[in-house]
């Protein structure tokens, strides 16, 4: 049977032992040097002059000198003017109060808890304010989050996001979602051009523009909305850049949406009617339209809509003749 404990090396008493108090008071003394264990410093290579009764540290030189020697690597406290020493185990812990940092022993070395959080690797998992799962290995829940550029190291000055796929037919992209549902997504979706798609529920979606990775070009997609003639017939409420204007009735103006571009069709008789204010007019004169004649309107930043150009369907421009005040 071994005369002192597992863990920390206390003496145990032996049966009929003689001056038990003194193997218990040695015992006593090395769990208050142990417990709660708290050191001094952990980088002097020699005892400090004029240590206090209790006085711990860490001997992290290799070589210790004076009253240290031979104590490499050891927990040392200051006792009845002797120093002594006591071999740490792995996972023990010490708070180095020069430092305000917590170290741990390995089984090798003691190394600095604080400097190992700052340099986490391979964590399956990461929840801030919140909790993380299988899927959404990193989740956070906050008002907003900051990645911004490195001014420490220091850095480039650069702040790059990286979004991998494995290969062009895969999705990389951003998510955009309203109470857990997805609303817009943005990125490589299922090919190497650059498309926003755009959904009222989160399972039907609505491809609104794609860039081109081989020519850079933009294609804005759009359907075609229906919206019958009306006295304001509101171009700019529809959400889509086609708009197709059914049915006959004399329109007065578009609405009061600012700065909109829409590519209008007709079905039909509808009347255009010519406003310098509301609805200006190519022909500074009313427009009585026809099946599939086509229009472009636009609206500037106080919502009056001018037309800039109307074709009829057989692809004749209307004459605008000179120009006058209207």
């Amino acid at each position: 049977m071994s005369d002192t404990t597992p863990h920390l090396g206390l003496p145990l008493i032996a049966a009929s032992q003689a001056q038990k108090h003194v193997t218990h008071n040695e015992a006593l003394g090395l769990i208050d040097a142990l417990a709660q264990l708290a050191c001094l410093d952990k980088d002097l290579i020699a005892p400090p002059p004029g240590p206090a009764e209790g006085d711990r540290y860490l001997v992290a030189a290799a070589d210790p000198g004076g009253a240290w020697a031979g104590l490499a690597g050891q927990m040392v406290r200051y006792a009845d003017g002797v120093w002594t020493g006591a071999a740490p185990r792995a996972g023990w812990l010490a708070y180095l109060i020069d430092e305000a940092d917590l170290y741990v022993f390995d089984g090798a070395a003691w190394t600095s808890f604080r400097r190992t959080l700052t340099a986490v690797q391979s964590i399956s998992r990461l929840g801030i304010n919140t909790g993380a799962d299988a899927t959404n290995r990193l989740a956070v829940k906050a008002d907003a989050a900051l990645l911004t550029w490195d001014d420490a190291t220091p850095g480039s000055g650069d702040m790059r996001i990286f979004v991998n796929k494995r290969d062009a037919t895969r999705d990389a992209a951003l998510v955009l979602e309203t109470g857990y549902a997805a609303r817009a997504l943005l990125g490589l979706l299922g090919s190497d051009d650059v498309s926003l798609k755009v959904s009222p529920d989160g399972a039907a979606f609505a491809t609104a523009l794609t860039a081109s990775a081989r020519t850079g070009g933009i294609d804005f997609a759009s359907t075609e909305t229906s919206l019958a003639a009306a006295a304001t017939t509101d171009l700019g409420g529809t959400g889509t850049r086609r708009v197709l204007v059914t049915d006959a009735g004399r329109i007065t103006r578009f609405g009061t949406a600012a700065d909109r571009e829409r590519f209008v069709r007709f079905t039909g008789g509808a009347t255009l009617v010519h406003d310098a204010e509301s609805l200006v007019l190519p022909t500074r004169a009313d427009i009585v339209t026809a099946a599939d004649d086509t229009c472009i309107a636009l609206s500037d930043a106080a919502g009056r809509w001018r037309v800039w150009h109307y074709q009829r369907a057989d692809g004749t421009p209307l004459a605008t003749g000179a120009r006058r005040a209207a």
